[in-house]
């Protein structure tokens, strides 16, 4: 009978326990499973951005293979009926698509005069507009080049040679007030005025690289309002004439471009932007043509002024000039370049200076960069030095130093939660030595089950030992009660 009685108290101890042994088991195998999907759910993500990447890369390489196919396959069509060669059937109708990839374009472009070893002045220009870093090889080699030019003038300097010196020195962050011992700044200021309208209009520029003083602020007005005077009543400049000419109009909107603060300037952009629009744009190709002009045919070299001074004087020319089936002045002007990164001069032909419509067409495309980024001119090089932070004022009525509290004391009206932030950590809490074997490791694309979750069921065998204690406690009594009667 006593036996009997014992055996029931120890079952009833065992049913009160079997509700925290389930609970505990039950937490240990969803802790396991929480942490084993974690696990997989950070290797599933590792591995769709592994594959994203590859995908992504693949995209890229079928989009420059593409590229490369299509440029090969150029179509040759006279100048006067030029299309855009770059075009593609697209496939849901039989309009021709026209390539826009402009910065790719630029990239191809400077590319080809890296590769060519040009290191003419617009070489340089174009490739610092093209976002290219030069080296230090390649900047000594312009300096070499640009210092044995103007030693072999003896002095007898050209306004038009001095300005186009000046503007490949700043390119390259040398100084033009004193290069190889000469000040082409001094000898600018000298000449430009009575240079005709290139001396003028690249006196404009050379003399706006950077920051040269009052005396060559001076003549830049100066040079502005002999420019000014000499727009025709149509909007354009010429070289000589009254007909306007595509490579000076859009050589003297980018001077102007960088004087768009000055009175009458702005006015006179918005006439030849006008200009260009009624008279200049070929709807049909997306080019420039005046009729009557220096050019009598479409080309590269007029094109790229004409974009060139657009986007100088802030004016988009792939929104602002649309023409037939979309084309504009940017995508003709890529249909110009060959596979190899050259720009041809004339549509369909090899024949002329292609490095220099290459030199042009590049810097062209830079300044459109320019634009679309905000960057200003192409033939801006001034240096942005930063302001320094204002020395900050005394407080007038400074806070009182702290009074030094008593230990144990805190200070009246001070609540515990205000007094928090004074707390060190360090001395609160006592340090606890680090387990390497605890630690989960921050890279990798596999875990291990000791980096799994390691809360959660602890808590839950604590409830279990504290029922093992009453099990025995109940046992131990139930006996004693038995052996007393």
């Amino acid at each position: 009978m006593k036996r009997k009685q014992i055996y029931t108290g120890l079952w009833a101890s065992l049913l009160l326990l079997a509700p925290a042994v389930t609970s505990a088991t039950s937490a240990h195998a969803t802790d396991i499973q929480t942490g084993q999907q974690s696990v997989a759910t950070s290797q599933l993500s590792a591995s769709q951005s592994t594959s994203s990447q590859v995908a992504s890369n693949q995209l890229v390489e079928t989009s420059r293979q593409q590229g490369v196919a299509s440029r090969s396959q150029v179509t040759e069509v006279p100048a006067k009926t030029a299309q855009t060669t770059n075009e593609q059937p697209a496939k849901s109708a039989a309009k021709a698509v026209l390539n826009r990839d402009y910065q790719g374009a630029l990239k191809r472009g400077a590319q080809q005069l890296v590769a060519s070893q040009d290191t003419e002045v617009w070489s340089a220009l174009a490739l610092i507009s093209s976002g290219a870093q030069l080296t230090t090889v390649q900047k000594a080699t312009f300096h070499q080049v640009f210092a044995e030019e103007l030693t072999g003038m003896a002095g007898h300097y050209s306004a038009t040679d001095l300005e186009r010196l000046t503007i490949g020195i700043a390119a390259i962050g040398e100084d033009p007030t004193q290069f190889n011992g000469v000040n082409l700044i001094a000898e600018i200021i000298k000449k430009a005025a009575t240079a005709g309208i290139t001396g003028q209009v690249y006196g404009i520029i050379a003399l706006s690289t950077q920051d040269y003083g009052s005396q060559a602020n001076q003549t830049i007005n100066q040079l502005i309002d002999l420019v000014l005077k000499q727009q025709n009543t149509a909007g354009g400049w010429a070289f000589f004439g009254s007909v306007s000419d595509l490579d000076i109009t859009g050589m003297t909107m980018s001077a102007l471009g960088m004087h768009r603060d000055q009175p009458k300037v702005q006015s006179a952009l918005d006439r030849a932007v006008a200009l260009l629009k009624t008279t200049g744009f070929v709807k049909t190709t997306g080019g420039f043509l005046i009729p009557g002009g220096f050019s009598t045919e479409e080309n590269s070299n007029s094109t790229a002024m004409a974009i060139l001074g657009l986007a100088a004087a802030g004016v988009n020319p792939a929104t602002t000039f649309v023409g037939d089936k979309g084309a504009t002045p940017i995508t003709n002007l890529i249909a110009y370049q060959k596979a190899d990164g050259q720009f041809r001069w004339m549509m369909g032909s090899d024949d002329g200076a292609l490095s220099m419509s290459t030199e042009q067409a590049v810097y062209a495309l830079g300044q459109y960069d320019y634009l679309l980024k905000g960057k200003g001119s192409i033939y801006n090089f001034k240096k942005v030095v930063p302001e320094p932070d204002p020395k900050p004022k005394p407080d007038p009525k400074p806070a009182p130093a702290p009074k030094p509290s008593i230990p144990g004391k805190k200070p009246a009206g001070e609540s515990s939660a205000s007094s928090s932030s004074e707390v060190d950590l360090d001395k609160q809490l006592p340090k606890q030595p680090i387990n390497e074997a605890d630690e989960v490791p921050l890279t990798g694309t596999t875990a291990t089950q000791d980096a799994l979750p390691q809360t959660g069921h602890q808590s839950v065998w604590g409830s279990v030992l504290a029922g093992l204690f009453i099990l025995l406690g109940v046992a131990s009594y139930q006996t004693r009660r038995l052996k007393q009667r």
